[in-house]
């Protein structure tokens, strides 16, 4: 007999309801009009690189086809991002050097994203362990890490674009 909804829920650790109320919180944030500096852009990448990095470890481990797929994932959502040149309006300030980023949900929709894929895939493979041998789920489930990690990735590049070349040289 399948665990019941409950069952499931009581089993799920604290810190992954912890790790959901950041995630509202940052996305939250994102969705105002924010002045941020080239270093702060570069740090919300990097956590999503880290935790997809890690549920493709966790899951399927990196090496195999679920490494590479992960990589195609980020490469792919990087190029998305950059083809659609979001996000757009965005304005360099080179009194304060900082980036004017304009509001917007599409943040906190990939990182809800990240959250439920992880999630999806940490709780398929408690019921089923078999399905990290099934290579069309890893394959999935990694390629998917990727692209939403590397639309962050992808955004971040967009922003710092917005930089005039004579203050990156002076700002790097």
């Amino acid at each position: 007999m399948p665990p019941t909804p409950i069952q499931i829920l009581s089993h799920i650790p604290g810190f992954v309801w912890a790790i959901l109320v950041v995630i509202l919180y940052v996305g939250l944030k994102q969705t105002r009009s924010t002045a941020m500096r080239a270093k702060r852009l570069i740090v919300l990448p990097a956590l999503w690189l880290v935790f997809g990095a890690w549920g493709v470890e966790k899951s399927f481990g990196l090496d195999g086809l679920a490494g590479p797929a992960w990589l195609l994932g980020i490469v792919a959502g990087v190029l998305t991002l950059r083809v659609l040149r979001w996000p757009g309006h965005v304005r360099y300030d080179a009194d304060t050097r900082r980036f004017i980023v304009p509001g917007s949900w599409v943040p906190m929709a990939l990182m809800a994203g990240i959250f439920v894929l992880k999630f999806a895939s940490g709780m398929s493979l408690a019921l089923h362990p078999d399905y990290a041998h099934h290579t069309a789920y890893a394959l999935g489930f990694s390629a998917t890490f990727g692209l939403f990690s590397g639309a962050f990735l992808g955004r971040a590049l967009n922003i710092l674009s917005h930089r005039p070349q004579a203050c990156a040289a002076v700002a790097a």
